[in-house]
């Protein structure tokens, strides 16, 4: 909100209420409609401004209106209501690109794989060099648990832009997830040289380094990544893998902790806490991690079956 919009709704607010300011009568065009209601967000009145969209998408079937509304409730924590009126908006235009990547990146903040997927699909189809839309459908289908078909849009993507960070780590995890860390390694040095001081890249370069043995590279990256991000799930759960190697199995059991705080659905740092937990004597810790680590497993793998049946994906789970 603006110091202008914060100002004013501390005058509404002291104000009685027959002295606060009505809504304003929606104009006759779609012209004036909008920018109403873009004056209306810029002074910070959120739900008039909403109000005055909604008006524009039932009368004028305005994609702007509906563009624009999507993003004050995904702003708000709405994601509901944002896909709600993104769907609206694909009706009356279906191959635009921006309501397309719109739909996308909502979807994927809300953690909502399947409508994203197919999307891109569509949008990889619409722009087949666009490296930002395999890159985010890599992500999506990472999302859902589909791994080798995420590594396939990420090396897409990788081959129209080289030189993009957030790709080279995403295909440096998935590759990591499939065991592959030789192959992981090599994007992964390469994202942290284009950006050494990306945390989540040398946490994945540790990651890739301690599944192929380099077990002092693996900490000390570990640890550098941690000094940048000291909640970083992936540098967590090497970190806990090394002491594990250390037989320091207290130190383990804090860094798995670590990393399923950071990300609960972690399901390989479960297995990890579980272990720790009995090697410490601990059976209730063990037998409670061992549960959520069965749990989180089921959950992914129906993921990944729930996304071939509805979007005719599929390839072979390996775990």
């Amino acid at each position: 909100m603006t110091p202008r919009g914060t100002l004013l709704c501390l005058l509404i607010l002291s104000a009685p209420a027959a002295a606060q300011e009505p809504s304003r009568a929606v104009p006759p065009d779609r012209a004036s409609t909008l920018k109403l209601a873009a004056e209306e967000l810029s002074a910070g009145r959120r739900d008039e401004a909403s109000r005055l969209l909604r008006s524009a998408a039932d009368r004028f079937q305005s994609v702007q209106a509906l563009m624009q509304l999507a993003r004050i409730q995904a702003g708000a924590g709405n994601a509901s209501a944002a896909l709600e009126s993104l769907q609206q908006a694909r009706t009356i235009a279906p191959n635009s690109e921006d309501v397309l990547s719109a739909f996308v990146q909502v979807s994927l903040a809300a953690r909502l794989p399947f409508p994203a997927i197919t999307t891109l699909d569509s949008l990889t189809r619409l722009c087949p060099t666009a490296s930002q839309y395999h890159y985010l459908l890599g992500v999506a289908l990472m999302q859902a648990g589909e791994m080798s078909l995420a590594i396939e849009s990420l090396k897409k993507a990788n081959q129209l832009d080289p030189d993009h960070v957030l790709t080279l780590v995403a295909l440096g995890l998935a590759l990591n997830n499939r065991k592959q860390y030789e192959e992981a390694r090599l994007y992964l040095r390469r994202g942290v040289d284009l950006e050494p001081d990306s945390a989540e890249a040398i946490a994945a370069l540790a990651e890739a380094e301690e599944g192929l043995g380099d077990i002092a590279a693996a900490e000390a990256d570990a640890r550098r990544a941690l000094a940048r991000s000291s909640g970083d799930p992936t540098a967590n759960l090497v970190l806990g893998l090394v002491f594990v190697k250390k037989e320091q199995y207290a130190d383990a059991r804090v860094a798995f902790e670590r990393a399923i705080v950071s990300s609960p659905d972690a399901f390989k740092a479960h297995y990890q806490l579980s272990l720790a937990c009995a090697r410490l004597g601990d059976t209730a810790c063990s037998q409670e991690h061992l549960e959520l680590y069965k749990q989180k497993l089921r959950e992914m793998e129906e993921r990944v079956h729930q996304l071939r049946t509805q979007t005719g994906l599929g390839s072979e789970t390996r775990r």
